[in-house]
């Protein structure tokens, strides 16, 4: 099967953080791979990940998500704002 994403993801090992509930919960998280449109994450406590959420890239943008797949480790997500990443 070939490529399904718009935008190529290129890897990247980046410190970022989840927020959600207004602000009040979040959990940390690598952001193992990032596209304009989405990105990989690598969470540890995936069950507790809201569908949608902040991104807050360490040294980088926020950017609100919505989760697009889970697997063990690892959460796909799209990015629902209009800003470049």
């Amino acid at each position: 099967m070939g490529e399904r994403r718009l935008h190529p993801r290129a890897h990247v090992l980046r410190r970022a953080r989840i927020v959600f509930r207004r602000g009040y919960s979040s959990l940390d998280c690598v952001v193992l791979d990032l596209s304009p449109a989405g990105a990989r994450l690598k969470v540890d406590d995936w069950l507790a990940l809201p569908d949608r959420f902040e991104l807050r890239i360490e040294n980088g943008p926020r950017r609100e998500a919505e989760v697009r797949f889970r697997a063990m480790e690892t959460t796909g997500v799209r990015f629902v704002d209009e800003r470049a990443a």
